[in-house]
């Protein structure tokens, strides 16, 4: 889904899984296969692997919020960092009592440089009681997200808009600047040539080859 795209418009609601409703007991089977689909660059300061404890609601509240993230995943010829689009990225985000299972099916870069990164968020959120392994609620959601960097290799963030969507893919809520949080970084970047899941050094070089930038293939 492009950022441009109306998604309040028909035929834009996607409906969440049954399997993945409230009531259902959580199952990972259940969740969507990753793939590379593409590749973006990013700033220095963005990559790498970096923590999340808490978000900040505008009026002070601090709610728990524990997510790590990592970005980056090659360097080009030129020494310029570039980021698999290797959606859907799962990822658990712990709330005491709760996990929120965390579905990045897309994530839109709207604008990246020296100092501020622009990003569109895509998410379908699972939350499963801890107890019981019981889905509590799900939903759909689409953040916009703007990013500084901080001291000490953190970077700051700031939500400034959400919408939320029911079950069903209608409207539940929208929310002007819901949050921020600060990213503590834990790892520096590094190049990662292979995991368990993806060969990104093949798939990076394809991707400079269909675009006709052979000269920034690493060696």
């Amino acid at each position: 889904m492009a950022v441009a795209d109306d998604p309040l418009a028909p035929g834009n609601q996607k409906v969440v899984p049954m399997t993945l409703q409230a009531g259902a007991t959580f199952d990972d089977r259940n969740l969507p296969q990753q793939s590379i689909s593409g590749w973006y660059r990013i700033p220095d300061w963005f990559a790498g692997a970096t923590i999340r404890t808490e978000t900040v609601a505008p009026n002070g509240r601090i709610e728990k919020s524990v997510r790590q993230r990592e970005r980056g995943r090659q360097l080009d010829a030129k020494g310029r960092i570039w980021e698999a689009k290797r959606e859907p990225i799962m990822y658990d985000i712990d709330q005491d009592k709760t996990v929120v299972h965390t579905i990045l099916e897309d994530e839109v870069p709207l604008s990246a440089s020296a100092t501020h990164v622009a990003m569109a968020y895509y998410f379908l959120m699972v939350c499963e009681r801890k107890k019981d392994h019981v889905i509590e609620d799900s939903y759909r959601t689409i953040q916009f997200h703007s990013f500084a960097p901080g001291p000490d290799g953190s970077i700051f963030a700031q939500i400034e808009k959400s919408i939320y969507f029911k079950p069903d893919g209608t409207v539940r809520n929208v929310l002007i600047n819901p949050a921020s949080y600060v990213e503590r970084r834990i790892r520096a970047f590094a190049p990662l040539d292979s995991d368990d899941k993806f060969n990104y050094k093949e798939s990076f070089v394809e991707f400079l080859h269909r675009s006709n930038h052979p000269e920034l293939i690493p060696q």
